[in-house]
Formats: C-alpha cells, structure tokens, sequence
C-alpha cells in the first residue's frame, strides 16, 4: 500500500556534479543535483540553477559550463562546494583542475561533459538550462576493448534522506532485455 507525503520530486537518489564556471578570474565548482539526461540524439542535458549563484551568473553571460561526474573520494570537496557559496569562500583550489575550452574541469572526475546554453526557463528562483553536450571527456580506464564500460564509474548520489550514496552495478541490457517477454508466436518489428 501506498501513502501519500508532501510533494517532492522524488526521482532520487540524484546524480551529484561539480558545474564548472569562472568567477573573478578563477576556477569555481558548485554542487548541484538538478541535472537530467534531455536526449542522447542530440545529445542534451538540462541542469537547473539558482539564478544568484554566481555560476549563474556565469553561464548567463558566457553561454557554456563544465558539468563534472566526481567519485565517493571527492565527496568531501563536493559537500563543501554545496555549502559554501562562491561570494564568501574561494573554491578555485577546492580540487586539481585544468582549463579545457576556457572552463574548469575536475582532473579526478571519470566523466566531464562540456556543455553550451540552447535554451533556458526560469522557473520561480531557477533558472533552467537546455544544453548541448558539445564535448565528452573521460577517464581512459572507462574504456575496454574499444568499447565504453561505465562498471567502473562510481558516481555520488545524494538523496531525500540528507544521504550520499554511490553504487553502480550492471543489470541488463537496453534494448534487449523486454525481447523476453514476447510470446514465440509474436512477431518483432524493430522500429528503432
């Protein structure tokens, strides 16, 4: 049985990144949650952020931002990064980055997308970002055979317990797993 309780977008645990910005001349990361998968073809991403971050601010007037996948060592950095605003503590040593197209990118994070702004909402105090994923940088370790192979990533989630969490294990196959529901005499079109 099911019961009711406040509303929540519980689509949780969520995938915690480190948005990537430049704020007064230096690398900044903030913590955020509220980024989804918008499309694999194209590829798009939306994140939302509150419209007085200064990474905001930021991606306002430059159009792009690093969108970083950082792993269960960083959890300490990455709480902070959601704790501490940019206005009153100094991210830009929070982590070892380097600058790739003129955003900051997180040297230990197994994925970093780097994103362009196609479109934006704002939504009461957010602002919601559309974006294209215009790069995909990774780990080489994510690699076997040629083949991408994220059993290795480790991602932080966080959920609406005040949690962190990380796991992530294989289950099945996309695409192919629903094929064993078909009855023999079914026949499969493939309109993929």
């Amino acid at each position: 049985m099911k019961i009711n309780i406040k509303p929540y977008p519980l689509m949780h645990p969520s995938t915690i990144v480190l948005v990537g910005t430049i704020v007064n001349g230096k690398p900044n990361f903030t913590t955020i949650g509220d980024v989804a998968v918008a499309g694999l073809n194209p590829p798009l991403l939306m994140i939302s952020l509150n419209e007085n971050h200064n990474a905001t601010k930021f991606v306002l007037e430059k159009g792009k931002m690093s969108v970083n996948y950082p792993g269960p060592d960083l959890m300490r950095e990455v709480d902070f990064a959601g704790i501490y605003s940019s206005k009153t503590a100094d991210k830009s040593d929070l982590v070892e980055s380097e600058l790739v197209d003129g955003l900051p990118v997180v040297s230990k994070a197994s994925i970093t997308l780097l994103i362009k702004v196609i479109d934006k909402i704002q939504v009461k105090h957010r602002i919601v970002f559309v974006c294209d994923v215009y790069e995909t940088l990774i780990d080489e370790s994510l690699m076997k055979d040629g083949k991408l192979d994220l059993s290795g990533v480790q991602p932080i989630l966080y959920g609406p317990d005040n949690l962190y969490y990380s796991n992530i294990s294989p289950i099945g196959t996309g695409y192919n797993e629903g094929k064993y529901l078909l009855h023999n005499d079914q026949e499969i079109k493939d309109d993929l």
